[in-house]
């Protein structure tokens, strides 16, 4: 071997190695889930709960997901804007992530999404990156005005209700600088140049590059009319979710408080960022199964309402998102593997 194989060799053996130790951390953590459990219900009441399941309803409740993605999908448009984007082609990207972020560990979905929309509506990575960054930004503050709401409705642990106060002044410091954000930008881009012109020289300076994108995609939110209808939007992909979980209460006839399936999307919001396995399998059924248990839900039906809940959310949609990937599939092969550096 000469010095170059040992050269790339050393370069590309970590990578493996962190993909390999997130996939392992990742199905420790779904399995301790699904032995929380597996240890308190009885597998055959939970398939007759399945069975007793009204289809009708199921379908229903797949439909309003689907329309919840469309509604996720205008609000992405919209971060995209001022340049000119095809929502069909942001549409198949958007359906594309979700099926990597289905199958394949550590989130490569999103970084598909990214590449994939920089490559075929010619945007800078930066500002493509930066309106990804900002839809978790905005589910994040969402989550925490909710969790906020639901606090004096909810039997929740105290140790939730204790994190609440603290998240809600972070969110409160983000947007605080948010509001000075046209006048730090300019100061900032020029210190990060100042900075990579003294590292690289002559170069092309691509972090800069990118960078600016990410802080261009930022000042929309600066812009009362589009920030407007970016959380416009937000609120809608929201309630369609919590239609979503309304519906299947009704396709079990289950009967609980109006807050349970603000709750059960709340929890889902923060929960499935954890680790785990592709589709948050484990995980995403857990939480689920401890909001509903927290009204008094039977066990065994709870767990029939993950199952279900988890088709609707992630199976059925990355079927979907599996016939859009093939026409593309050797493109985004190449993108995945060089980071979306063209041959």
């Amino acid at each position: 071997m000469n010095d170059g194989s040992v050269a790339r060799a050393a370069q590309t053996s970590p990578r493996p190695r962190r993909a390999w130790l997130s996939l392992l951390l990742g199905a420790s953590v779904s399995a301790l889930a699904l032995w929380f459990i597996a240890r308190t219900v009885n597998l055959n009441e939970t398939l007759a709960a399945l069975a007793s399941a009204q289809l009708g309803w199921f379908a229903l409740a797949f439909l309003v997901q689907m329309l919840a993605a469309l509604c996720s999908l205008k609000r992405w448009q919209l971060l995209l804007a001022p340049y000119a984007t095809r929502f069909l082609a942001l549409a198949q990207i958007y359906l594309i992530a979700h099926v990597l972020n289905t199958l394949l560990p550590a989130k490569l979905g999103t970084v598909a999404r990214v590449l994939l929309a920089a490559e075929w509506e010619k945007l800078n990575t930066g500002f493509v990156l930066g309106s990804v960054a900002i839809e978790k930004a905005l589910d994040t503050l969402v989550m925490l005005i909710l969790l906020a709401a639901l606090a004096p409705f909810v039997p929740l642990d105290a140790w939730l209700r204790d994190s609440i106060v603290l998240s809600v002044f972070l969110a409160l410091g983000a947007a605080f600088v948010l509001l000075f954000f046209r006048q730090i930008r300019e100061p900032l881009l020029d210190l990060g140049a100042r900075m990579e012109a003294r590292v690289m020289g002559n170069r092309v300076q691509l972090v800069t590059g990118f960078v600016r994108g990410v802080f261009e995609s930022v000042l929309i939110l600066t812009r009362r009319r589009e920030a407007v209808s970016i959380l416009f939007w937000t609120v809608v992909v929201w309630v369609a979710g919590v239609l979503v979980n309304q519906l299947l209460f009704v396709a079990l006839n289950l009967h609980v408080p109006w807050s349970a399936a603000w709750l059960v999307m709340v929890l889902l919001q923060i929960g499935t960022r954890v680790p785990a396995l592709p589709a948050s399998l484990g995980v995403f059924h857990s939480i689920v199964f401890y909001a509903l248990t927290l009204y008094g839900v039977d066990a065994n039906t709870a767990l029939a309402y993950a199952i279900l809940l988890h088709l609707i959310v992630f199976i059925l949609p990355a079927f979907i998102g599996a016939a859009c990937a093939l026409p593309v599939s050797a493109r985004l092969v190449e993108l995945l593997t060089n980071g979306g550096r063209a041959k």
